[in-house]
């Protein structure tokens, strides 16, 4: 699964505006006194396995927390959006304001806004865990590519292989599975991926600081 919106404008034919273009991709830190919270959802299509994780870092790249779970989901979008509750809630018991959560799935942006009736009533609670973490600070919600959220990739696919359905497994540091993109991440690393400029430009717009 990769993001709808950004695989349908990476597809689509070639024009002025569908150029493909290399992008330089990493993970960026937040600004001095911020947190950044990293979140993905993954999914098995064939048992209907979704695992969700979320990692938060301060500004200097420092390991706040980590952590994954596994989950009964039915669709990719599902697990992203599972994924986005759980950091809401996370944010919100630890107090990890101000934040920007970042994403690779736009559809999570967008149902903050938009409806989709398959979802609706668990988009309605992220909603409302979005208006009352945000009375505790301010949060920002951004795109990123794949690319630069892989620590939270690597936690949701081990969340896979998990025994045990709904419950969370922490970490106050690294994990060894997910250390040396971690290690990437922090020291600055930069990876290269092809996108067109139109996609470029959409993606900057829902706050991806590497399409900018």
């Amino acid at each position: 699964f990769d993001q709808a919106l950004e695989y349908f404008l990476l597809d689509t034919p070639h024009t002025t505006s569908n150029t493909s273009i290399k992008v330089k991709v990493k993970w960026h830190p937040p600004p001095k006194d911020r947190y950044k919270v990293n979140i993905d959802g993954a999914f098995n299509e064939e048992n209907l396995h979704g695992g969700i994780s979320g990692v938060i870092r301060n500004n200097n790249g420092e390991w706040m927390l980590g952590y994954f779970t596994k989950c009964q989901s039915i669709s990719p979008i599902h697990a992203e959006l599972l994924a986005f509750r759980q950091a809401l809630q996370t944010i919100i018991k630890g107090n990890f304001t101000p934040c920007e959560i970042k994403t690779d799935a736009t559809e999570v942006i967008r149902f903050l806004e938009e409806n989709y009736p398959t979802y609706n009533v668990l988009i309605f609670k992220c909603r409302c865990l979005m208006e009352k973490a945000m009375k505790q600070g301010e949060i920002r919600m951004k795109h990123n590519f794949r690319e630069g959220n892989m620590v939270a990739h690597k936690l949701a696919k081990e969340a896979l292989h998990y025994p045990s359905y709904n419950i969370s497994s922490y970490f106050a540091k690294p994990p060894n599975f997910a250390l040396n993109v971690y290690c990437k991440d922090k020291y600055g690393c930069n990876s290269f991926r092809s996108c067109s400029l139109n996609a470029c430009n959409i993606l900057a717009s829902l706050g991806n600081d590497n399409a900018l």
